[in-house]
């Protein structure tokens, strides 16, 4: 398929989508006969790939990827779905509203979804083109994670999607509005996956590479362009969320409030305050101890009940270490001194 071509085809109104402009209020009650389940306390269908492969495959190229044009002007109910999804702003606006936040999203903007992400698309009218890239999760060989730039945001986040035992709830943003390779390399994917040549499969995969590489690109591309303040900022914000929530905050939790992949989080923590999240807890987690111990008649195992430790031996040592007393010690000293004594506190 010539991109001239391509190009037609993507803007030409189809059947469906003049239906569903002509009629706002339609619902397709197909989506009823879906899967279902609760999810947050509210209904989401349920998306499967080979489902929806066998109403839509225009092609047997790759029984694991499916490329569609998102139907313009189309009501979507919330879901989820067995598969990673890539949602594409080929041309014009739309709106991906995801765990019921609504996120604007514009000509360049990329959003990759896990599997148990509640998410639907809105506002794709007559000038906006979304492409949505669906991928088993067995899609993701070896050999192409190998081609991915390891220790990368989008390496760890297939990585995590293709994993048993992890909580799939993620989703990534990317901005590529600036970028001058990513929709010349869509529209080749587009034209070889609807028009396959010779190789197309082994093609289609190297497209497929080359397009999270660029998304890569942006993605520290924006990061280098912040500002310090901005990063300030940020990292206030998150050290702030760790202090509200030390009892029983996590990595995963607080990546989660701040739309972060975890190992990004890690790293971001690492690089702007030179500790880890498990150090930066632990601190929270003493700091508040050591307060209850002086102004508190709170026995230890109260306190350690309150600051989230389980473990009584574990907690003395790293309080030890840290202000060169055990908890017991400091206790009854400040009972005699009834003030708070200058501790020699370990670095």
């Amino acid at each position: 398929m010539k991109k001239s071509n391509l190009k037609k085809w993507l803007f030409t109104m189809t059947d469906r989508e003049l239906y569903y402009k002509n009629h706002p209020e339609y619902y397709n009650s197909l989506y009823d006969s879906c899967e279902s389940k609760q999810l947050d306390n509210r209904k989401v269908y349920v998306f499967k790939f080979n489902e929806h492969k066998k109403k839509n495959d225009l092609t047997p190229l790759n029984p694991k990827l499916e490329i569609v044009k998102h139907s313009r002007y189309s009501r979507i109910p919330v879901h989820i779905h067995d598969y990673i999804e890539l949602n594409f702003v080929y041309a014009g606006t739309c709106k991906a509203i995801v765990r019921d936040k609504t996120i604007p999203l514009q000509c360049g903007d990329v959003c990759i979804m896990d599997t148990n992400v509640p998410h639907t698309i809105s506002d794709v009218e007559d000038e906006d083109i979304v492409i949505n890239i669906l991928m088993e999760k067995s899609y993701f060989t070896a050999s192409m994670l190998g081609q991915l730039s390891s220790n990368s945001i989008i390496s760890d986040f297939i990585l995590d999607a293709i994993s048993h035992d992890r909580v799939h709830n993620r989703f990534l943003l990317f901005h590529c509005q600036d970028s001058e390779k990513l929709i010349p390399i869509v529209e080749e994917l587009l034209c070889e996956f609807y028009e396959p040549s010779f190789c197309a499969r082994d093609i289609i995969n190297a497209y497929m590479v080359l397009i999270f590489a660029e998304m890569l690109h942006h993605f520290q591309a924006d990061n280098s362009k912040e500002s310090t303040a901005a990063h300030r900022n940020s990292i206030l914000d998150i050290l702030k969320f760790i202090e509200e929530n030390y009892q029983n905050c996590t990595l995963q939790k607080t990546a989660t409030a701040f739309n972060f992949h975890p190992n990004y989080l890690s790293r971001l923590i690492r690089k702007k305050t030179g500790k880890s999240f498990k150090q930066l807890l632990q601190e929270q987690k003493l700091n508040k101890a050591i307060s209850l111990l002086a102004n508190t008649s709170m026995t230890i195992a109260e306190i350690l009940q309150e600051v989230g430790y389980q473990n009584h031996g574990f907690f003395n040592k790293i309080f030890k270490e840290r202000y060169g007393l055990s908890p017991k010690e400091y206790q009854l000293k400040m009972n005699n001194t009834k003030s708070i004594p200058q501790l020699n506190r370990q670095i």
